[in-house]
């Protein structure tokens, strides 16, 4: 096999892995939609999803600079041997394609996922307002009550 040869395996070789990558991003991210609807969010497992998420997506961001870098090489003996690597090409072009259309799904589910995390962080802080408020409307009342019963205390003093 010549050195373009092999370098074509290896970009064939390396879509196949950004594939692999894409697919388990996938299932991540419905994995994390599971979560966000749950009657009771699981912030851990959340966490452990986006952690896993994003070691493979910098593992995709390698492949990708790699494929950059070879395809850059050897791109102008392909151009002059296309004839010889007509299969091979159709097959690079068949995985770019299918990593673009799982991409495009990753962007659904994570759109999807934004939209169901929102409302969770809303009715977080929606509860933590209340907190606040109800803490805040109790300290006011003990102040008012302690400065009343001072007062009252005083009266009385004052009375005998």
């Amino acid at each position: 096999m010549n050195e373009t040869g092999m370098y074509v395996g290896i970009l064939t070789d390396s879509l196949k892995r950004k594939k692999a990558y894409l697919d388990e991003i996938a299932e991540l991210t419905k994995k994390q939609g599971e979560l966000a609807a749950a009657d009771k969010f699981d912030e851990e497992a959340f966490g452990e999803t986006v952690d896993r998420k994003e070691t493979l997506i910098n593992n995709i961001n390698e492949i990708d600079k790699g494929f950059t870098s070879v395809y850059d090489r050897i791109r102008g003996n392909l151009l002059e041997e296309k004839e010889n690597y007509k299969t091979e090409l159709k097959n690079i072009q068949a995985l770019i394609n299918s990593c673009m259309d799982k991409g495009s799904e990753i962007e659904v589910l994570e759109e999807r996922n934004r939209q169901k995390l929102e409302g969770i962080f809303a009715s977080e802080r929606k509860s933590l307002r209340q907190v606040k408020n109800s803490r805040s409307i109790a300290n006011k009342y003990y102040k008012t009550m302690a400065n009343g019963m001072v007062n009252d205390a005083m009266l009385y003093d004052r009375k005998k």
